[in-house]
């Protein structure tokens, strides 16, 4: 047995089954010595339980020493699962199931409850962080949350922002390579991930702003100078001259090398503020250069 995990008798039931999933939902296994199919689900009942770490309590039933609880749970045929929240069976199962079936019980289960007091503050303190671009702000609260929660969407998604944001390109992607993949393949977070190498060429083109400026002072007809030089704006977080640059370049050939600098664009808004004032401008923009 674990924290998570609990044998419960007809003693006890009341107190830890029917008063216990007041606070949490308690998952109840009903089992017995000689049932083959029991033995072939438990374990992967006790994963799933100890995965949530804490969301969830599984709690064990031998029907053979509580016939009580059996004959008033009605339970005719084992392996039985059923699941309690606020004293009542909210759902359940009855015999094997597939593991990623049983993975799946349990995650819905444990979302009856909502998050913790705790939690909701904590995500309301982040999302404002990320509203107001504080990254450090953000990246504590990110932490946090992950901290009582480690699989918590909002804050994967609020750390691995953080980074990017604080040029911390390596801690980034060493976080996004070990996320489940039930939260990689949210879509915040797959465009979050092919944001960080455009994050890093941007930082890292910045460092030679002065370079690319001169280059296009040279050339200022060249569509890959534009390009260029707002990839390293992009880095400075110099947001509306990056914007701006690309526009001019639009308008100069807006078909050059597969209108990469239109693409260029696009890319730029959807990882930076799709709602920002200099997105709203440049979707103006673009939409009167190629629609007139």
């Amino acid at each position: 047995m674990s924290e998570n995990i609990i044998e419960v008798s007809q003693e006890n039931f009341v107190e830890l089954v029917v008063k216990g999933s007041e606070k949490i939902p308690v998952i109840v296994d009903f089992w017995a010595p000689w049932c083959s199919p029991c033995k072939q689900l438990t374990p992967i009942l006790e994963k799933a339980a100890n995965s949530l770490q804490g969301k969830v309590k599984l709690a064990k039933i031998n029907i053979d020493e509580n016939q009580t609880i059996a004959a008033q749970m009605q339970i005719q045929s084992i392996p039985m699962v059923y699941a309690f929240f606020n004293g009542q069976v909210a759902d359940g199962f009855q015999g094997n199931i597939a593991e990623s079936e049983v993975i799946d019980f349990f995650k819905k289960v444990s979302k009856l409850s909502g998050p913790s007091a705790e939690i909701t503050e904590y995500l309301e303190e982040l999302k404002n962080a990320i509203l107001n671009s504080n990254w450090d702000k953000a990246l504590k609260y990110s932490n946090l949350i992950l901290d009582i929660d480690q699989n918590n969407i909002d804050a994967c998604y609020g750390k691995i922002r953080s980074l990017i944001e604080l040029q911390k390109f390596k801690e980034a992607k060493e976080i996004m390579s070990v996320l489940p993949e039930e939260i990689l393949n949210e879509k915040k977070m797959q465009d979050l991930n092919s944001n960080i190498d455009v994050a890093e060429n941007s930082f890292n083109a910045s460092k030679n702003i002065a370079d690319f400026e001169d280059a296009l002072k040279k050339k200022p007809k060249d569509i890959k100078a534009h390009i260029d030089l707002s990839n390293a704006l992009f880095g400075a977080g110099r947001i509306a001259d990056c914007y701006s640059l690309l526009i001019n370049a639009i308008k100069i050939d807006p078909e050059w090398n597969d209108q990469e600098a239109r693409k260029k664009l696009i890319s730029f808004i959807s990882s930076h503020d799709l709602n920002s004032d200099e997105a709203k401008l440049a979707r103006r923009q673009l939409s009167s250069i190629l629609f007139n």
